[in-house]
């Protein structure tokens, strides 16, 4: 049993705690929200002002998701496929599950988060980007470059409906293939489609 002193915060009255929450950052918001399916839910009934979207990218080289308040960013989770070694397994947050899916969460620096997916990251992604827009009602704003990426299809359960999509490198695939991302996927304001630098 731990010696550490408790707090009821959620025990606290409504106001009490909405006032707490909005002097929190969005890491610890976060943070808060993972704790259990009570604390997600309040975190889910307060308003978070400051924040206006959440971005994603995926291309071949990395993955990550960020909340984002206009070109800065608040606090960002990077996917990796390589493994924990046992210097990062000091780091570890969280080895559970968000909704159905179990992952392993390392907090570095601040309010940098690595999640550990060796295997199907599109899940670990998926999960997480669903449990942000729950908690904070965000848009997301996708940065997307197919080619190269192994089966690219499977990341674009993703984001089914997203408020800007940014696809990278177009020209490298085919017609048919940009056809089937732009059938798949309800770009609520804004689809751009950038060639390849040559």
């Amino acid at each position: 049993m731990s010696d550490s002193p408790s707090f009821p915060f959620l025990r606290l009255p409504f106001l009490a705690i909405q006032n707490i929450v909005h002097n929190l950052s969005c890491t610890e918001i976060t943070e808060l929200s993972l704790c259990s399916r009570r604390s997600k839910r309040l975190m889910q009934s307060i308003r978070h002002p400051g924040l206006t979207d959440i971005e994603i990218t995926i291309d071949r080289l990395r993955m990550y998701v960020a909340l984002m308040n206009g070109f800065e960013v608040c606090s960002i989770w990077s996917i990796i496929k390589t493994g924990l070694n046992d210097e990062n397994f000091r780091k570890l947050l969280r080895d559970g599950a968000i909704g159905s899916v179990h992952i392993k969460v390392l907090k570095f620096e601040g309010s940098h988060f690595t999640i550990d997916a060796q295997q199907q990251p599109e899940n670990a992604i998926k999960v997480l980007v669903d449990h942000l827009k729950d908690v904070f009602k965000l848009p997301l704003t996708v940065l997307f470059e197919p080619f190269g990426l192994e089966n690219y299809r499977r990341f674009l359960p993703i984001f089914p409906v997203c408020y800007r999509l940014y696809v990278y490198s177009s020209d490298k695939i085919s017609e048919e293939e940009l056809q089937f991302i732009k059938d798949n996927v309800v770009v609520e304001w804004q689809a751009e489609f950038y060639k390849s630098q040559k």
